[in-house]
């Protein structure tokens, strides 16, 4: 298990101009050096990545099914639900009004008299018509209001 000083020491005597191997560090400095890697690939990558991250982000904004699409879509159900709403009120007044129509005497009775002109018995009925307002005296003359008066 002895190290070979001739593989990993220089030469304790001898010429310059003698052939005589080096240390192994030595042998390594005498290689050419070794390529570099250019970092282009991988700013490439870089750069690939970034623009498909902004694309997929501009789309889950602005796409068809994205965060704008969501506020439009939000904004119609609102507006939607205003609607059913309304209609649905509209519709419990007209289940009442129906339900009043086929109970409640008194409604039947009202009904009658607006939409019919039905009256009960012994009851009169009088009909007022309007009749043209007679003219306006016409405004005095100038002549006749600056006339004094007679008695």
């Amino acid at each position: 298990m002895g190290v070979r000083p001739d593989l990993y020491s220089a030469p304790l005597s001898g010429n310059a101009d003698t052939h005589t191997m080096g240390s192994v560090i030595d042998r390594l400095n005498e290689l050419p050096p070794l390529p570099q890697r250019t970092p282009a690939p991988r700013r490439t990558g870089r750069y690939v990545l970034l623009l498909v991250t902004i694309l997929l982000v501009a789309n889950a904004i602005v796409g068809e099914r994205g965060l704008v699409a969501l506020f439009r879509a939000n904004q119609e159900h609102a507006r939607q639900q205003l609607v059913i709403d309304a209609l649905r009120a509209e519709n419990g007044r007209l289940h009442r009004y129906a339900q009043a129509l086929s109970d409640d005497p008194r409604v039947i009775e009202d009904v009658a008299r607006r939409e019919l002109s039905m009256i009960k018995p012994g009851e009169q009925l009088f009909i007022v018509k309007d009749s043209e307002a007679a003219p306006l005296p016409a405004p005095p003359d100038e002549d006749t209001a600056s006339a004094p008066a007679t008695p």
